[in-house]
């Protein structure tokens, strides 16, 4: 044989292709989440519903059914987040400590009323309570409440905390912006209760979920696959398709000059 009929092809080093939620620690996974989040709130920054809140020009009225349409839909899939989660911790592997299924379970215990919360704040704006509570889910809303049971469904657990952070790591930073404008408006205050918890108290929340994820991308390497899958499913239709159904019920409603109970 020649000699180039025998030669063994030459073999190139070449970087890890890896992904990179595999190369990181505890702490640099949850970067790269808060990387993920950063963007997600670049993008909501330039819809229609975001430029409207901030306009100062924007009719107080239209504020009104935008905020009040938005706690509509936070009421409807909110309970089905809660079943889902609390089911999923449930799916635990038995390893995990007693303490961190503990703080899972006390945060969700934390959350378990905020529907109500979210209803408290659509009544102040002129929604009719029993009527939203007989309401059917719209499509978005279906879609949240759809993949935080199948996270329960699938029984892939580690999956809840990948979709949990982004309503820890973003929902802070919406909150605190559009309370501080809504404020600055002359917003009802008896409106803005949910606005205002989250953009106050969910700064714990997101240090406790911060936590869990750290630890748990550590003790369970095989975890951050599940967690990214977690997050990426969940905001294939969360949060930009939901406000987007509100914005659009709101404006109809607007024009349609129908400004009280829906």
């Amino acid at each position: 044989m020649s000699q180039l009929a025998t030669a063994r092809p030459t073999r190139h080093r070449t970087k890890s292709s890896a992904p990179d939620w595999l190369q990181v620690d505890g702490p640099g996974f949850v970067d790269l989440l808060d990387a993920r989040i950063a963007r997600l709130y670049g993008e909501i920054q330039q819809t229609p519903m975001w430029g409207l809140l901030h306009d100062p020009d924007t009719d107080i009225e239209l504020l009104k059914l935008v905020m009040r349409e938005v706690y509509l839909e936070i009421s409807t899939y909110q309970p089905h987040v809660i079943e889902a989660a609390i089911t999923a911790i449930s799916h635990m592997p038995r390893s995990l400590e007693e303490r961190t299924v503990k703080a899972m379970l006390r945060h969700q215990a934390e959350e378990f009323t905020h529907g109500e919360m979210a209803l408290r704040d659509y009544a102040a704006l002129g929604g009719d309570v029993e009527w939203a509570r007989r309401q059917k889910m719209t499509p978005a809303s279906y879609a949240v409440a759809s993949v935080w049971m199948f996270i329960a469904h699938e029984r892939d657990p580690f999956a809840y905390l990948g979709a949990l952070y982004p309503f820890e790591g973003l929902t802070p930073q919406v909150s605190g912006s559009t309370k501080d404008v809504l404020i600055a408006r002359g917003f009802p205050e008896g409106a803005l209760e949910f606005v205002t918890f989250h953009a106050e108290e969910d700064p714990r929340h997101t240090a406790l979920v911060r936590a869990l994820i750290e630890k748990v991308a550590v003790g369970f390497p095989e975890s951050r696959a599940s967690m990214m899958r977690g997050i990426e499913n969940f905001l294939a239709i969360y949060p930009i398709p939901v406000w987007q159904t509100a914005y659009e019920r709101a404006l109809g409603y607007y024009e349609s000059g129908q400004f009280a109970a829906a």
